[in-house]
């Protein structure tokens, strides 16, 4: 049989990377007319394209070529793949993001060109969650189509079946060789396809165009493949009709498995924007749980899916981009999701009788769908009026006392009047939606110290390691970190605050000329420490992991992924080899690797487990007996091989820096159980201060859905819909489970999976 070789012209379109936001937009309006124009010219070349947010730039910037390419597509010739914002990240964007992703796109597409697009299109993204399937077909895809890992990576098929552990399922295509083919001479242009036909499938994909910075195709290319034609089976196809024709082949099956490892050294490249990210995706999230309606947030999720790209979120872009166009970008999204959270919470607490409130108080607002005791933080005065002894409680209107603490950042920090100004500190459970009145007060009965024992314990676990890193921003070769350069010494502790609420121990870290402050908060009920990491770091081409000593037989590395969880490392044999360290026998562990995370590691032995948290640090493993996560990585700023290291622009995470951490130590809870554990802890509630007042007004309270199921569901959203409806997502982490909707109706969410519910 004669093979037959479906001709796939695209150009691929990075909007912002080594260059700015405003070249990338530039470069698809050219790109689209250089395409549209050669089209015309040559009948029977079709051209595939991916992005809503490119197809969205030239509407609103060039709309006559907008309507030609609405011509092209309504005739079959140009075809719309993808379905997403952009071709964003898909192993460190968190789930929510990626459900956006394929909802936002779809729609902007079935309205614009009535088409519903059901191809997935991600070519030069950097790995591939285990449950993308699932949230494909949760957001209607039955395709996808993607070039990493590529062939000297891994050993998979280029055509099969991709299935996630609850069974949703793509056929997917990993692309030959590349998704661009250009500087090259036609001799090469030849022997790429005299490869295909000699390695490839009976019915295969010839990818080609030009990539990165788009331009379309160039003339000779089309021409070379006319050529190469009178030789082999060649003509111009679209993805669909690929897929139509191989989609009653009988393909390998790959179950619940990750497509990566690829470029590790993304997960942990510039901190700054992946902490943008992260805070512009919560408030984003709490924002439409006070009611905001999603359609009001649009602009605002557009922002954040288009800084989802696999070139912003990896932290891989040059620095005048990453501080001309993506920070700030990021920052309005921040700030207008801010807003309307801070009116939201004013108007709420106006209309409540706060009366309670002689000397101020707080109004707090449980917003997840679990049950948390939440940390209210706010900075204040000890004793604002001057009665002479401070505040030291908080009380609800139900005559309930609370704890209350004030922790000083600083000994020497003072309000403008010369009064003493700390953190006013709580602990408050508060059940789903459920929202309280608490008002500052003064109580005899205050409970014991919390005292220093479990910080004292945890520091003993604790190690700083430096490792040497020289593989460049995507760290192209690297792909684990075995020997530390070095060890950080502990050279100070101090004591800075003991109370009820909260107790923290601080301790002073030294590795060559750079200095790592870490402070362990304890707070009362809360079984999480908390860590505060602030570092004078002058380390360059280095990595620097905190490590946490967790010696147990069985291990099991699992890490947080979008749609899910994944086990990164379990033993395969029962005994351990063992060496001596620190003048003690200790089990001897494979170095597992550099992964991927999104919110949290851990690692289990029995019932118990040990676990990181973190929403903006993605980088992680789990070796030589010790769970660790990757805090700094000095690198350049987009360096790239083969090309020379640029060091102008100076190394990211280099000077002053500051990170949190949640450390869970030895707790008994199960892996389907940590995920809302760890949503608990990262989203904690919301906090306004105010003033006693009568009931003002009538702003309706808060009301998110609130949906009774176990702790092993997440809701990942709920947003408020035009028509006052919920849209919610569920991810299940464990088994099948009947849940009780508002209205007392039962559901049920299989196990594993991705739901969507219209309550």
């Amino acid at each position: 049989m004669k093979k037959k070789i479906y001709a796939i012209v695209n150009s691929h379109i990075d909007p912002v990377w080594v260059w700015s936001r405003s070249s990338g937009q530039y470069s698809w309006i050219n790109t689209a007319h250089s395409v549209v124009r050669m089209m015309e010219r040559h009948g029977d070349m079709k051209f595939s394209c991916s992005s809503s947010a490119m197809y969205r730039c030239i509407e609103e910037n060039a709309p006559v070529l907008f309507s030609e390419i609405r011509e092209l597509v309504k005739c079959g010739r140009w075809e719309i793949v993808g379905g997403w914002e952009v071709q964003s990240d898909a192993i460190i964007a968190d789930t929510e993001s990626l459900i956006r992703q394929g909802q936002m796109g779809k729609q902007y597409f079935q309205e614009k060109f009535g088409v519903d697009v059901k191809i997935g299109y991600c070519v030069d993204s950097f790995g591939h969650s285990a449950h993308l399937p699932k949230i494909f077909n949760m957001t209607g895809f039955s395709h996808y189509v993607f070039l990493r890992p590529m062939s000297h990576q891994t050993n998979l098929p280029y055509l099969f079946d991709w299935r996630s552990e609850d069974g949703s399922q793509v056929r997917a295509l990993r692309i030959f060789d590349t998704y661009a083919f250009q500087n090259a001479s036609k001799e090469e242009f030849m022997d790429r396809i005299a490869q295909h036909v000699e390695q490839g499938l009976e019915h295969q994909t010839f990818f080609f165009g030009v990539g990165d910075h788009g331009g379309g195709l160039y003339e000779k290319h089309y021409e070379w493949l006319l050529d190469a034609a009178q030789e082999y089976d060649i003509h111009f196809s679209t993805l669909q009709e690929y897929f139509e024709a191989t989609g009653k082949e009988d393909v390998p099956v790959i179950e619940n498995r990750e497509l990566g490892p690829v470029f590790r050294g993304c997960y942990s490249a510039c901190y700054e924007v992946k902490k943008a990210i992260a805070t512009s995706s919560n408030r984003l999230a709490v924002a439409e749980k006070c009611g905001i309606p999603s359609s009001k947030l649009k602009n605002e999720w557009r922002e954040l899916l288009f800084h989802n790209f696999h070139d912003v979120i990896s932290g891989t872009s040059s620095y005048p981009s990453c501080y001309e166009d993506i920070l700030p970008a990021l920052g309005s999204v921040i700030s207008s999701a801010d807003r309307e959270i801070r009116n939201a919470l004013c108007r709420r607490s106006e209309s409540l009788d706060s009366s309670i409130c002689k000397e101020g108080g707080l109004y707090v607002w449980n917003p997840e769908n679990t049950a948390v005791s939440g940390i209210a933080g706010v900075p204040g005065y000890t004793d604002p009026n001057e009665i002479g002894s401070d505040f030291n409680a908080l009380i609800d209107q139900n005559g309930t006392v609370y704890p209350l603490q004030i922790t000083f950042q600083t000994p020497a920090l003072f309000s403008p009047c010369a009064m003493p100004w700390g953190r006013l500190t709580a602990v408050i459970p508060l059940n789903p939606n459920e929202e309280k009145i608490l008002a500052y007060t003064r109580t005899d009965k205050v409970p014991e110290n919390l005292g220093f024992e479990k910080q004292y314990r945890s520091l003993k676990k604790i190690q700083f390691l430096r490792f040497h890193d020289d593989s460049g921003t995507w760290g192209f070769d690297l792909e684990k970190f075995i020997r530390p350069e070095d060890i950080a010494e502990l050279v100070k502790t101090e004591e800075l605050a003991n109370g009820p609420v909260c107790s923290i121990l601080r301790a002073i870290y030294r590795i060559n000329n750079s200095e790592i402050q870490l402070d362990l908060y304890r707070y009362a009920d809360v079984d999480e420490l908390k860590l505060d990491l602030k570092f004078d770091w002058k380390e360059r081409l280095s990595v620097l992991k905190i490590a946490y000593q967790y010696y147990e037989k069985d291990i099991r590395f699992f890490t947080g992924t979008p749609g899910g969880e994944i086990c990164r490392y379990q033993p395969k044999y029962p005994r351990y080899s063992f060496q001596i360290r620190n003048n003690r026998r200790e089990p001897m562990y494979p170095c597992s690797g550099e992964f991927s995370m999104t919110e949290w590691s851990a690692v289990f032995s029995g019932e118990k487990a040990t676990a990181f948290y973190s929403a903006d640090l993605h980088g992680c493993d789990y070796a030589e007996g010790a769970l660790r996560l990757t805090l700094l990585r000095t690198v350049p700023y987009a360096d790239h091989l083969p090309f020379m290291r640029n060091e102008e622009t100076g190394y990211q995470d280099m000077g002053l820096q500051f990170r949190t951490v949640w450390l869970l130590e030895d707790a008994v809870v199960k892996p389907e159980a940590l995920p809302q554990k760890v949503r608990s802890r990262l989203r904690n509630f919301e906090c306004a201060e105010i003033t006693a007042h009568a009931k003002s007004g009538d702003f309706p309270a808060f009301h998110p859905p609130v949906i009774q199921c176990s702790e092993n569901i997440v809701m990942e959203s709920a947003g408020k819909l035009d028509d006052n409806s919920w849209e919610v997502h569920l991810l299940n982490y464990g088994p099948e489970e009947q849940i009780t909707l508002p209205d007392g109706t039962l559901h049920r969410v299989p196990a594993k999976s991705l739901q969507r519910i219209i309550i």
